[in-house]
Order: structure tokens, then sequence, then C-alpha cells
């Protein structure tokens, strides 16, 4: 199966950028098909996100493992109008890396406070609880924690600069608002309020799918990105 994708992968490419008589092929497809020959080289899984058709797969070896439709996609970046420091739209295709995941916390485990030895076969252990006595008041049992689950928004800062922002509803970016958010940012700014905001890459799904893929959104996880024609 590995192999088959890897020449898939190789085959598509070479197909693409040597039909004889066909119409030359568009300089982003081909630089994702190159970017992706890269990525299915590593036995890893990463994340491709296709604009044009709005989804996020998950992948490994050129092999689609699951998909995630997708409700939106939108640019935000609301810089002040004397700065812009970060381009207002990302170049694709690129290849993105999560610099500082949202995932990461999956990761942790909790070690315990202390190490007691497992019991004997056939030995009681000596600080059994004696039974309780007839009539006699008893604790409460006490109530399990629910376990808390990933969060249905957060945030991932990327290596370009950017911020993956994962949430259901997509913000607001008519033009009328962005002019008004950078009008009031800038009078907040004379006053020493202003604020700097990170551009990001909105996307939007359902609350089931932004906790399912939480845990994939973790420091290292690469993450390509076609073109959007």
């Amino acid at each position: 199966m590995r192999r088959s994708a890897l020449a898939f992968i190789s085959i598509s490419l070479a197909a693409v950028c040597a039909r004889a008589g066909d119409v030359p092929p568009e300089p982003t497809r081909v630089a994702a098909l190159e970017m992706e020959a890269g990525l299915a080289r590593k036995p890893l899984i990463y994340l491709f996100l296709d604009p044009q058709r709005r989804v996020l797969e998950i992948k490994s070896r050129g092999t689609v493992l699951d998909t995630v439709p997708l409700t939106g996609i939108e640019v935000v970046s609301q810089q002040p109008v004397m700065r812009r420091d970060i381009l207002s739209h990302p170049p694709f295709p690129a290849v993105w890396t999560i610099q500082q995941g949202a995932g990461d916390s999956d990761r942790e485990v909790i070690a315990p406070t202390e190490l007691k030895p497992a019991p004997k076969m056939g030995e009681e252990e000596e600080d059994q609880a004696p039974p309780a006595a007839s009539g006699a008041a008893q604790a409460p049992t006490p109530t399990p924690t629910p376990a808390v689950g990933p969060p249905a928004s957060y945030r991932s800062r990327l290596d370009n600069g950017w911020d993956l922002w994962v949430t259901d509803t997509l913000p607001p970016q008519s033009r009328l608002k962005t002019l008004l958010a950078a009008v009031q940012d800038g009078w907040q700014r004379v006053f020493g309020e202003g604020e700097d905001h990170i551009p990001a890459i909105t996307l939007a799904m359902t609350d089931e799918n932004a906790r399912r893929i939480h845990h994939l959104l973790r420091t290292g996880m690469p993450i390509l990105v076609a073109s959007e024609t």
C-alpha cells in the first residue's frame, strides 16, 4: 500500500509535467505535487488543506486516512494601517509546520504522587479498613469529576507567523467592518490601548470534528496547503 501510494504520486507528477501535446500544467499544481511527494516519503501523518474543495484530509504516505469537511475558510488579518509586517494573504501552495500546537496538552501524562506495591496473592492488606458498625453513619459516596474533553475552538501557532484558528463559525470580514476595526484600533493606539492581533487562517467546522482533530494539531505537524484554484 505504501509503495503504491508513493508510486501514484510520482506517476501523477510525471503525467502532469510531461504530457505530449497537452496544455502545460499550472505551476502551482506541480509545486503542490512536489511538496506532497516530499511529505509522503516519510512514514508520518500530515494534514492536507484543500481550500477549493473545502476539506482537511489526514494523510500518510499519500493515502487519505480521514476527511474533515469544512463549512468555510477565511483569512483573518486586522493589522494596523500604518504597519504591515506580515503579508495580508499567505502564499499558496505551501507547507506549514505547527510551531506551538493546541493539541500539545493531549500528550501530557499525569504521574501518580505515590507508588505502592501490588498486594501478593493470599495476603490481606494491613491497612484495610474495618467493617462499619451497624447503625453507624457512613460517609457519602464522592461524586466523580467528569473528564474534560478537548475544546471546540482553539488556535495553533504556525512557523510562518500566522495562527491556525479552528472554530465553528467564521468571523465577519466585510470591508466596512474591517475599516471600522482599523479606525478603532488607530484611536486605541493613540491612547496607548491598542493590541497587535496575530493574523490567522480560520477553519470552520462542526464542534464534533474540531474536538476529533484536536490531538493532531500538535507541535511539528506539517500541513500541506493546496492552491485556491
